[in-house]
């Protein structure tokens, strides 16, 4: 055989080959087709009947017309004697005693007044966590006043106290005690001397 004949022959074979290939998505189209087929008859030849069945009572006079249908289900049909819970009926019958440890300081309807001249601090609260002593800070700034935090024992346990800066005039006691129990924050009066 020449050259030319045998270049002939290979440029063919490669033909064949070529003309016996699928694209790429074609192939995929097919596969998607096999598998959606495939679903189509596990679904429509699944010998499982449906777990839960709604069934509409008839209508009387007593029920509205728009009530929800009652669920049925129907995949338990085992003889087991179905489960009561006696609590709802229980509850109402017992008796929950509360203990209080430390009775809530009941807060005055009206501010203290002081009326003697000293030396006076306002505590506006203690706290085991210094965040909390911190935000109880902030909450005195936004109403305009100045606090320090100080850290104390109670009880063997670490304490964050806020006090108010010391304040010598009665009146200004007064008024700062004021402000403080109309924004909800409880206070202790200190006199630290006269």
């Amino acid at each position: 055989m020449t050259q030319k004949k045998r270049k002939k022959s290979r440029r063919k074979a490669g033909r064949r080959k070529s003309d016996n290939h699928l694209p790429g998505w074609i192939s995929m189209l097919m596969g998607l087709f096999l598998g959606l087929a495939v679903a189509l008859y596990v679904y429509i030849t699944d010998p499982t009947p449906p777990s839960i069945v709604l069934v509409k009572p008839p209508q009387s006079s007593a029920q509205p017309a728009n009530a929800v249908p009652e669920v049925v289900d129907t995949t338990e049909t085992s003889s087991q004697p179905a489960i009561t819970f006696d609590f709802y009926d229980m509850l109402p019958n017992l008796g929950v005693e509360v203990y209080e440890d430390e009775k809530v300081p009941v807060r005055a309807a009206t501010p203290a007044r002081v009326s003697k001249p000293g030396i006076y601090i306002l505590q506006a609260g203690s706290f085991s966590r210094i965040d909390d002593a911190k935000r109880r800070k902030a909450e005195m700034a936004l109403l305009g006043i100045r606090a320090d935090i100080k850290r104390g024992q109670a009880n063997k346990r670490t304490v964050y106290r806020v006090y108010t800066d010391p304040m010598e005039d009665p009146a200004q006691v007064n008024d700062m005690s004021k402000k403080l129990q109309h924004a909800n924050i409880e206070i202790l009066l200190k006199r630290v001397s006269d």
